[in-house]
Order: C-alpha cells, then structure tokens, then sequence
C-alpha cells in the first residue's frame, strides 16, 4: 500500500467516526424529548391532569378566553386554579344555544359548567333574544343534569354604550335572577356588580382599550368566582 493510500484510507476512518458520533448525539438529543415526559403547553406550561370531579367546562367568547389566559390559558388543555380544573369551551356567536349544547355533549350528570353572555350580545333592543337563548341554554343543561352557573350581563365603556344598553342589561339581569331562583341547579354569578359603576358602565380603572375587562378586572372577578364554586360543588345556595 502506498502513502497515498494510507492516508486516504486513515480520512475514510476518520469520517466515518464523526458520522458516527454525529448521529449519537442526534439520538440522545432525540430521546431527551421522547414521549415519557410530561405533556407540556403552548408555552412550555405543564397541561394541568384534570379530576372530573373538579372541573368547570368554561363556555364564552373573547371575555372567557382572556378570563382563562389570566389562569394561566395556553389552548391546549384545562387550567388549575385554587384547587379546580378550568376547560374552556368556545360559543359561538351566530348560534348560541347549539354551540353551548355542543361543548357540553357527553359530561356526565352532575357536572358543572358556566356560561354567559358576551358584552357585545347587548344592543338594547334586543332583550327578548337573549332571554329566549338563556331559556334554551337552561333547558339544555337540565336535559343533561347538569349543574349550571350562568354569568350574568357584562357592563361595557360609558364611550361604546348607551343608557338602553345598560337599562337592558338590568333587565336582562333581573330576568337571569328569577329563572334561577325556580330551579334547584343554577346559579348565579353577579359579574355586573363587580365590574360596572353605579351608572351602569364597566369601572375605568377595569378598562383596556376597548370594553374587554383587563386584567385587573380578572382578578377582582376571582374573588368572589372561586368561592361561588365552591358552594356550587357542595350543591348550597346563598352561601
């Protein structure tokens, strides 16, 4: 064998070492990722393992989505929050009624689920609307035996409404109270009182730069949320 031949051999050992290293180190990078590790989220977040025996099937729109970002939301699974799994189910707006008999379909008998409107639902001359959709929204959760917290009417900017806008809201309100009180598995959770002044009109210092509630607004809301869930889960009413 010649020299020539001696070293073209030696450079054919020597890459093929380093392909072999190379591909040693893909699989242990590989491996690191494998599918032993615990779920993780959107933004690395760990999915929370839900107790069904624990969860709220969130149901809303825009407002809903940002309540659960404020949790801790990452889209791909429920939240944990004082000891409760928060799922966040999405209405839609052009069906109501049929989206929220969707986002329930198969919980069991028992579950609790909330629901409420959007601000932008409220146009002030739509009241008899949104009182025949709430009628649906309750029949479906009796239907399925399930237990029932509805939101009632968010306040928007005194710059986007109109004093019919809030006067239907308070009868929207009223209305959502009397229906609650006739059954034994819904309850009400009074959002309006947290977040609208006394003219009716969400509180400035809970504005962002439309009438969507800011964070500030979420955590004022969490003080009183967690323990209506609580009584709900217990199944006591004026708690």
């Amino acid at each position: 064998m010649t020299q020539v031949d001696a070293e073209a051999d030696l450079k054919r050992v020597l890459v093929s070492l380093a392909i072999i290293s190379l591909v040693a180190v893909v699989a242990a990078a590989a491996a690191g990722c494998g599918g032993t590790a615990e779920p993780q989220g959107a933004s690395g977040q760990k999915q929370a393992v839900a107790d069904p025996s624990r969860t709220v099937t969130m149901n809303g729109r825009s407002v809903g989505e940002l309540w659960m970002k404020h949790w801790g939301f990452v889209w791909d699974g429920p939240v944990s929050k004082e000891g409760y799994f928060l799922d966040y189910k999405a209405l839609d707006a052009d069906n109501i009624p049929s989206s929220f008999s969707g986002n329930v379909e198969g919980l069991v008998p028992g579950s609790v689920v909330f629901f409420k409107f959007c601000f932008a639902d409220f146009d002030g001359s739509n009241l008899s609307q949104r009182e025949h959709e709430l009628e649906q929204v309750l029949a479906t959760a009796k239907e399925k035996g399930l237990k029932l917290i509805v939101g009632n009417a968010l306040p928007v900017r005194k710059q986007d409404g109109t004093p019919e806008i809030v006067s239907e809201e308070r009868k929207f309100d009223a209305f959502l109270a009397a229906k609650a009180a006739s059954v034994s598995d819904v309850w009400v959770y009074d959002m309006n009182s947290v977040l609208a002044g006394g003219d009716g009109f969400l509180k400035p210092e809970y504005a962002s730069e439309d009438s969507h509630p800011n964070d500030a607004a979420f955590t004022a809301l969490d003080v009183t949320f967690f323990p209506l869930l609580a009584d709900v889960f217990a199944g006591k009413h004026g708690g």
